[in-house]
């Protein structure tokens, strides 16, 4: 079958992690990483005439992704998510202690059920497909998600 693809880059999240089961290294501790997503698009409709692309011969119109009415508001979705956020898991020990610190203004934290890069992707391809199932006739789709959290190191979610 012959289908295009598209990606886009979402980069510069400054976040800070805890994974609190590793207790035997480092990630245990609070740290950080600038995470940046590679999320591949594809058409629902492939075999069609125009082989899924859209009036504009486009996959998915990249400006869709500001805020209603111009677009979806998947990019601010992103930056809310992502940037400058503090992720913890819910089922962390700590976990009141960093509420208490968010309620005092001290980080701005989101409280994951799972943690690492593999869930960080998973999360974001999961949020694009509601949103995109919803928004122009559910045309697109996102088929893969790379979360990076660093040049040397990324997780990849996806389904067959």
């Amino acid at each position: 079958m012959k289908k295009f693809q598209s990606t886009k880059l979402f980069d510069n999240y400054s976040i800070a992690i805890r994974q609190w089961r590793a207790q035997h290294s480092h990630c245990q501790l609070l740290h950080g990483y600038a995470l940046k997503f590679k999320v591949w698009f594809e058409s629902n409709t492939p075999e069609d005439e125009n082989m899924g692309l859209d009036d504009m011969n486009w996959i998915v119109d990249y400006g869709g992704f500001k805020d209603a009415p111009v677009g979806n508001g998947l990019k601010s979705w992103m930056d809310d998510m992502w940037d400058h956020t503090t992720l913890i898991e819910k089922d962390d020990p700590y976990l009141d202690f960093f509420e208490s610190a968010a309620m005092e203004g001290l980080c701005k934290l989101t409280i994951m059920d799972k943690l690492g890069a593999e869930s960080c992707a998973k999360t974001v391809y999961d949020h694009f497909n509601d949103v995109l199932s919803k928004t122009d006739g559910g045309r697109c789709k996102v088929v893969k998600v790379e979360c990076f959290e660093n040049d040397k190191n990324s997780s990849i979610y996806y389904e067959d």
